[in-house]
């Protein structure tokens, strides 16, 4: 399984990027999101976060060996997650990734169908079923930080003495969820600390990160 390449980038078209990784030039799959940051960076060195997989059909005997790539690890992991309802292929994942993770899975989140169904290859009945199979997994996609938000709220915070309204497992799991989206170790403890004081029982880290979101729209 190839999870990670390096390599100087050489060219970017529509759907694909080649990175040369010596000897070879590798042909990757990208999202549209990600060829706009990257055509920019021709001649310099780029890293990939990859999914391997075989393109093609047996019943006809082409079956081709792909590569997808992504500028982070959790663009990655939100892609294999939005691959997981039925109907969305990479192909389709791919076109429908022209904004941000973040803003495809607040979209997501809202249960926004009508702004879901504008996205390219998603129309009103995959954008049901995409919202119906993922509103309660792409919570913590949704409180990416972006950049000009990762060095924010440096402060301390302190225990509010509240756990006891959640297991220390959601606790542990659901702080692990906000660092791997940007969240500085400050940020994340904030997070957890003010949705717990409002005294709400969470049972598991979807319920704790749904709070955290909706506390990040108010």
């Amino acid at each position: 399984m190839i999870t990670h390449i390096r390599g100087i980038l050489k060219t970017v078209a529509e759907e694909t990027l080649t990175l040369a990784v010596e000897p070879f030039e590798m042909e990757v799959l990208i999202p549209e999101h990600t060829r706009r940051q990257v055509q920019g960076k021709l001649g310099e060195p780029i890293t990939l976060h990859t999914i391997f997989y075989i393109d093609g059909n047996a019943m006809t005997g082409r079956m081709v060996p792909r590569l997808v790539g992504f500028l982070s690890p959790i663009e990655r992991e939100f892609f294999d997650t939005f691959c997981s309802v039925d109907g969305v292929g990479v192909r389709k994942a791919l076109r429908a990734m022209v904004r941000p993770v973040r803003e495809l899975a607040r979209t997501i989140e809202d249960q926004d169908v009508k702004m879901l169904a504008t996205y390219p290859g998603i129309g009103e009945a995959m954008a049901e079923r995409i919202v119906a199979k993922l509103r309660r997994k792409v919570g913590k996609f949704a409180l990416i930080v972006g950049p000009d938000a990762a060095h924010a709220g440096a402060g301390h915070a302190g225990s509010n003495g509240e756990t006891e309204y959640a297991g220390p497992d959601v606790i542990r799991d659901t702080y692990a969820a906000l660092l791997s989206v940007g969240h500085t170790e400050s940020q994340a403890r904030q997070a957890i600390d003010r949705v717990l004081t409002g005294k709400k029982k969470f049972k598991t880290v979807a319920d704790m990160i749904e709070a955290i979101y909706q506390q990040s729209r108010e």
